[in-house]
């Protein structure tokens, strides 16, 4: 899902907390469970880019019950007609399991847990796995618009790079602001006194939306909830984008810019600030570093008490996930308070 992946349709989970996203999530550590004694279970997901798989696996769990026994794997160009990739059985192990496949093109997998290596149990499985090359530049769907995120209405605006959004969730609206990055759609939120962090992606038809949500901090003990999105109509009107920036800089004393640089509206209303920046998906210390320097540059002419070029070193948190590293990996404007 850091890449861009997107799940475009699923048949059922137990709960939204262990959905079809957690297979996509880049955590070895979650997973995708069915309802009890509910087999099979299946889900499609859209790439961001027609790509050439060469491989595909999963993850499971070393010890225990609970695990998936075979699991189908099926290729398709359209997302309607899908031609079989390979059937693979677990393996009671922590590691990746990983099996050649005679190389496909394909913008949709569809991935099946066909049975439980126990009888009568939910069945779990922690993580589906493609390898292969992208065919074209990624071209995920544009977030502009109307959606139902799991029935409830909901509305973003993107100009440029920047993302503002809204979405009526209870007596509250949440309020998010963020940044697409070309693969995915980074989100800050903040409902009343409560604020976190969501990652977002959407199909390259425009048509379906995945979203993971943390409160706080893009932490697993922190995770929320998933959302799944659909096209839809709404009144909604979105936020201010600097007003939600505000909210949260006065709630948490931190920012994340996402690849924003227009900040010249918040700049003028805080009498001192600084920039701090990381960068946690690059294979190199110096790479890393490299990145952030680059994407400090055109802050540094608006002024600001420091501008401290962290990279992977002294992590707000530790990013031992894909999706944490994607959240992580950005420039912090923050004030003391």
């Amino acid at each position: 899902m850091a890449h861009g992946a997107t799940v475009v349709s699923r048949t059922g989970e137990a709960l939204l907390e262990v959905s079809a996203l957690h297979a996509i999530d880049g955590d070895p550590g979650s997973y995708w469970m069915s309802p009890p004694q509910d087999l099979p279970q299946s889900m499609v997901v859209a790439l961001p880019a027609r790509s050439r798989i060469d491989k595909v696996g999963i993850r499971t769990v070393g010890k225990g019950g609970f695990t998936v026994n075979h699991v189908t794997f099926e290729a398709s160009l359209d997302g309607r007609a899908f031609s079989p990739m390979i059937t693979i059985k677990s393996a009671a192990t922590d590691e990746a399991q990983w099996f050649d496949v005679k190389p496909v093109d394909a913008a949709y997998l569809r991935v099946t847990m066909a049975d439980s290596a126990l009888p009568n149990q939910y069945v779990r499985m922690a993580s589906i796995l493609a390898r292969g090359a992208e065919l074209e530049p990624p071209h995920p769907g544009d977030i502009n618009g109307c959606w139902t995120l799991n029935g409830e209405p909901a509305r973003f605006v993107r100009r440029g790079t920047q993302v503002v959004g809204v979405l009526q969730s209870g007596k509250e609206p949440m309020r998010f602001v963020g940044a697409f990055d070309g693969r995915i759609y980074r989100l800050s939120w903040i409902r009343g006194n409560d604020y976190g962090m969501t990652l977002m992606t959407v199909s390259p038809d425009g048509q379906h939306l995945s979203a993971m949500n943390w409160h706080e901090e893009a932490i697993p003990m922190f995770f929320d909830t998933s959302w799944f999105g659909e096209r839809g109509k709404c009144s909604l009107q979105v936020p201010d984008p600097t007003e939600v920036a505000l909210a949260l800089l006065r709630r948490s004393g931190r920012y994340s810019l996402y690849g924003q640089t227009d900040v010249k509206a918040i700049l003028k209303t805080l009498p001192t600030y600084r920039f701090v920046a990381h960068e946690f998906r690059l294979p190199t210390g110096k790479e890393n570093h490299d990145a952030v320097e680059r994407a400090l540059a055109p802050l540094r002419e608006l002024g600001g008490d420091a501008f401290i070029a962290q990279g992977g070193e002294a992590p707000r948190q530790e990013p031992v996930t894909e999706s944490m590293r994607a959240m992580y990996s950005t420039v912090d404007l923050e004030i003391r308070r």
